[in-house]
């Protein structure tokens, strides 16, 4: 039981709130953070108030975390359900970009495993992502990473390479995933799955392989800089931003670049014609 706070000292007020357990989102926060919540409202000192605000805050979060993540494992649970145990959530980074290779990565979880804010790498920063990134590999189950570069890009067009390293990447995970969650598209393969439009939005798996695919492209990205540094593919990745089109179009296109996009096929003849 929780005395009433009034009858409380201030310090140890402090140690009731450094006593209770951790919240992350992963699971129910314990029942006795509403009781302390509601415990430190009812007290009239001003301290106490802000503390009490403070860690409704924080358990509204986190409540607000874990409902997300319910969510986000529904059609996880529903394969787990049916006796799926190998279920590989399937993603790529480096779709649009005029440089570099499209990446993929094949993220298999073991039934009931939940990782605190997985979401679509789209909607995370750069720093978020980098920490979830050796989350996702200690958590999973297995992890699978595979690229096509500009040539097999080139040559088979930017759809076939992303079904290529989607492939590839299924295979490198070491398992045979008995099912398979795919963001957007539907692979050649024999394995059932399930096509997710915004599928990263929807499925923490393959909210996971957007999260590993892009954490490993920009990585790819960063070496591309230094050895074309006139480019600035560390700041842009590739994609066609105005300080990129500019540089393409001072420099021309450069090994890294794929030919067979528009404004690196017209920045290539420019080049040829000067």
């Amino acid at each position: 039981m929780i005395p009433p706070c009034r009858e409380l000292p201030v310090g140890e007020l402090q140690r009731l709130v450094a006593g209770l357990p951790p919240v992350d989102g992963q699971s129910v926060p314990d029942p006795r953070w509403r009781r302390v919540v509601v415990c430190l409202s009812s007290d009239p000192r001003p301290g106490v108030v802000k503390a009490a605000r403070g860690l409704a805050r924080r358990l509204e979060a986190a409540l607000t975390e874990h409902r997300r993540l319910v969510d986000m494992y529904e059609h996880e649970r529903k394969l787990w359900s049916l006796g799926y145990q190998a279920v590989a959530g399937v993603d790529e980074a480096g779709r649009g970009p005029l440089a570099g290779p499209v990446v993929a990565a094949a993220v298999i979880m073991a039934p009931g495993t939940h990782i605190p804010g997985v979401d679509d790498s789209k909607a995370l920063s750069a720093a978020q992502r980098q920490t979830l990134y050796p989350l996702i590999r200690q958590r999973a189950l297995a992890v699978g990473i595979a690229g096509a570069g500009p040539a097999y890009i080139d040559r088979h067009n930017i759809h076939q390479a992303t079904l290529y390293a989607m492939r590839v990447a299924i295979t490198r995970t070491g398992l045979s995933p008995d099912h398979l969650l795919v963001d957007a598209v539907r692979l050649p393969v024999p394995i059932p799955q399930w096509s997710l439009v915004h599928g990263d939005a929807l499925s923490a798996s393959i909210a996971a392989a957007s999260i590993v695919a892009k954490v490993t492209r920009d990585r790819l990205m960063n070496c591309l800089d230094r050895r074309y540094p006139q480019y600035g593919f560390a700041a842009h990745k590739g994609y066609a931003t105005p300080e990129h089109l500019e540089r393409l179009a001072r420099y021309g296109p450069c090994a890294a670049h794929r030919y067979s996009f528009a404004p690196v096929r017209l920045a290539g003849q420019l080049a040829q014609g000067r």
